[in-house]
């Protein structure tokens, strides 16, 4: 294998990683903002009982 092989396999290597990587990332991501918005929603809101 000469150099432009390996430096080729390196970058096929890196890109396969970023392709898997960023959607896995979004996913996270999304889920964690998901939760954040709906566990503090709850938290914001407060419903003042009258008293008798």
């Amino acid at each position: 294998m000469t150099l432009a092989d390996i430096t080729l396999l390196g970058k096929k290597i890196l890109v396969g990683i970023l392709v898997a990587l960023i959607p896995a990332l979004i996913l996270f991501w999304g889920l964690r903002l998901t939760q954040k918005l709906l566990t503090k929603a709850p938290a914001t809101t407060s419903s003042i009982q009258p008293s008798n």
